[in-house]
């Protein structure tokens, strides 16, 4: 089933894409920049879940974002990060008044905890030989490959009884995502620092993507939701202009 994209576009940078919270809470050293560059957007009508299929309110109206991330590394020399990292999602209706955005707890997903150890395949003698999904090298002035893909879900006219949640109809609506990247115990990343040094600088910390609208109809086309999409239309492009 093909939904209607959305065309979403960039809004000024405002400085967010010189990576200030990794200055604030990383290793010390400048970290990258995440810019969202490209995102694609559908819509489907969500069911509230319960055990009892018949007491079950109506289904809402929602949208379901994909967003590459893109980092970038402006400094002389490559940083390496772990990839594993926590997501808190803003927005609004307004770029000045946004509200963070609850996503549901998975069981499966515990809070991420300092890293203590190596995971078995990463080399203590090199962050990505062999190759894993641990950790990832942004080369000096370059950046991350491939982009990071971040999934989401935003609930356009969803009812509430313990929270509001606006009508998105109609109304452009604003985001940023942040990210936390998985720490490491002090020890681990002083062993680490010194060992990877010819590879680059070990960094881990918190960034914060630009702001990027979307416009959302007034009449989305919506068919009900799946458990997995995945949408066959290629992503709009993000308008660096506006």
């Amino acid at each position: 089933m093909k939904f209607t994209i959305a065309c979403v576009s960039v809004l000024t940078c405002f400085g967010l894409c010189f990576g200030q919270d990794a200055a604030r809470k990383g290793s010390g050293t400048a970290g990258p920049a995440a810019v969202a560059t490209n995102a694609d957007v559908s819509y489907c009508f969500a069911r509230q879940r319960g055990l009892d299929p018949g007491h079950l309110p109506q289904s809402y109206l929602v949208a379901r974002l994909r967003v590459l991330i893109s980092y970038r590394n402006a400094g002389t020399r490559p940083i390496f990060l772990p990839l594993e990292r926590e997501r808190t999602i803003s927005y609004g209706l307004k770029q000045g008044e946004m509200s963070v955005l609850k996503e549901p707890l998975s069981l499966f997903e515990p809070p991420f905890k300092p890293m203590k150890d190596l995971p078995a395949d990463v080399s203590p003698d090199s962050p990505v030989t062999p190759k894993n999904d641990v950790f990832t090298v942004i080369p000096a002035d370059g950046e991350i490959t491939p982009p990071l893909l971040e999934e989401f879900t935003l609930p356009v006219t969803r009812p509430g009884v313990f929270k509001h949640y606006p009508n998105l109809r109609g109304h452009k609506v604003y985001i940023k995502l942040r990210f936390e990247h998985r720490e490491l115990t002090a020890a681990l990343k002083t062993d680490l620092s010194d060992r990877w040094a010819r590879f680059g600088v070990l960094w881990t910390g918190a960034v914060t993507t630009n702001t990027f609208v979307i416009d959302v109809p007034a009449d989305p086309q919506a068919a009900p939701c799946k458990e997995d999409p995945t949408p066959d239309h290629p992503a709009a492009r993000i308008d660096h202009s506006k």
